[in-house]
């Protein structure tokens, strides 16, 4: 039996917050942020009734390269971490007051070494070149990374059908689905998220 934690990411609606309120193995739930490309973005003030109303489960405000007072926005809004993808300049990590999930949708050795150093980086999440697009990555790169110190999400492509080999691979501490986990036209799935976390749970 797994351990390994779960994030369900690209919540958009009532129904979803429900869905995840009633399965008990969810303890995270992502909002994505101040990014319109994404079809999963969702208003602020939206986000943070949506994430009101999560039951024991944390809200995580999901970015790209926010602004400082992005940040700022976010960390006095109740979240629990904000997770930055693209850029993280000095000025926006200075203006998160939360702890930071840092998103990596490919290796650079020297921004991976910078954020190893940041105190308020508590995780390094590891994505697909595409975030967002429902396509894995070829997990074994990550065996050839140092260790950080940092705790390790796993997301990209993630699916009922991948999780536990992705568990057993590379045994992150947390798994991040949004994708995987959907209707084909967009919101959650309650069955898809029923499999994929007794998926995990069985990895």
């Amino acid at each position: 039996m797994s351990d390994t934690k779960i994030k369900i990411c690209g919540l958009t609606r009532d129904e979803d917050i429900t869905i995840l309120n009633n399965t008990p193995e969810v303890d995270w739930g992502g909002f994505v942020l101040f990014y319109p490309k994404s079809r999963r973005n969702v208003e602020f003030d939206e986000a943070a009734r949506l994430g009101r109303q999560l039951r024991g489960i944390e809200a995580i405000a999901v970015t790209v390269s926010p602004t400082p007072e992005q940040a700022r926005k976010i960390s006095h809004e109740g979240f629990g971490y904000i997770q930055i993808h693209g850029e993280l300049p000095e000025m926006t990590y200075r203006a998160c007051y939360i702890p930071v999930i840092r998103a990596f949708n490919s290796f650079d050795p020297a921004e991976l070494e910078r954020c190893a150093k940041l105190d308020r980086i508590e995780y390094f999440l590891f994505d697909a070149a595409e975030p967002g697009s429902g396509k894995p990555f070829d997990w074994s790169v990550l065996s050839a990374l140092p260790d950080y110190g940092k705790k390790i999400i796993l997301a990209g492509g993630l699916t009922p059908d991948n999780v536990a080999a992705a568990i057993n691979a590379i045994h992150p501490d947390r798994v991040d689905v949004s994708t995987g986990v959907e209707f084909p036209g967009g919101g959650k799935d309650p069955e898809l998220v029923k499999k994929f976390c007794e998926a995990v749970k069985n990895a």
